[in-house]
């Protein structure tokens, strides 16, 4: 698929492109070594979502949430497993931690989908350092920031006890424009490294929306 030379807004139809070529792109999946825990369910421990609040100020939308009722993560909405998140609009600054399976590059196209089209304006994602997945290019394919934790997040089980440590290491990923206010938040959690690829993306994005505005502004076709 080639995208389009000048575009102001996504239509719908470049819209389904972009689902489609990354869904095709996504078929691969995680190595099981990477799946090596009992459950798709881990639960973000209270100092990542403070991080979290302390960057985006606050959390409009979980796409994953483990219940509307008792939530782990204060969000304003949250979709749980019987709302299907895939399937639902993603508005807002988005806190991500998808069920760690082997559908979670599904997760990863949807939120390239929603940031796209302009529906997420500012997401965080907690996922795993997994570095040769399919799931990872398409993440970091829109993060600008990527956290490494200094030490191996222990995950709250679904009891509210903690878990064991996992057998994978963890990272956090920034999507938005707020990069220095993720920085900033995730400091202390661990090392923070600039995705220069992206960033060159988003510029050279910007500049064509830019050129495109002024060109209809003094009626250059």
């Amino acid at each position: 698929m080639r995208r389009p030379e000048s575009i102001i807004e996504p239509t719908l139809s470049f819209q389904q492109d972009i689902f489609l070529e990354f869904f095709r792109y996504c078929l691969m999946t995680v190595p099981p070594a990477l799946l090596s825990h009992e459950s798709v369910e881990h639960y973000t421990p209270q100092y990542i979502l403070d991080a979290v609040i302390a960057c985006m100020g606050s959390i409009d939308l979980d796409p994953a949430s483990n219940s509307h009722e008792i939530p782990n993560v204060p969000a304003v909405k949250h979709y749980t497993a019987q709302d299907n998140g895939l399937v639902q609009p993603w508005v807002g600054r988005v806190f991500l931690n998808p069920p760690f399976g082997p559908s979670v590059e599904r997760w990863f196209s949807k939120l390239y989908l929603e940031r796209s089209t302009g529906r997420t304006t500012e997401a965080i994602v907690l996922w795993k350092s997994a570095t040769e997945t399919a799931a990872w290019k398409t993440l970091t394919a829109i993060s600008c920031r990527v956290c490494f934790p200094s030490a191996r997040i222990r995950f709250v089980g679904p009891t509210g006890s903690d878990g064991s440590g996992p057998t994978f290491s963890p990272a956090l990923f920034y999507v938005g424009d707020g990069p220095e206010r993720f920085e900033k938040a995730f400091a202390e959690i661990g090392a923070v490294w600039l995705n220069r690829e992206t960033i060159v993306k988003l510029c050279e994005h910007c500049y064509a929306r830019g050129v495109k505005k002024e060109t209809k502004k003094a009626g250059v076709v």
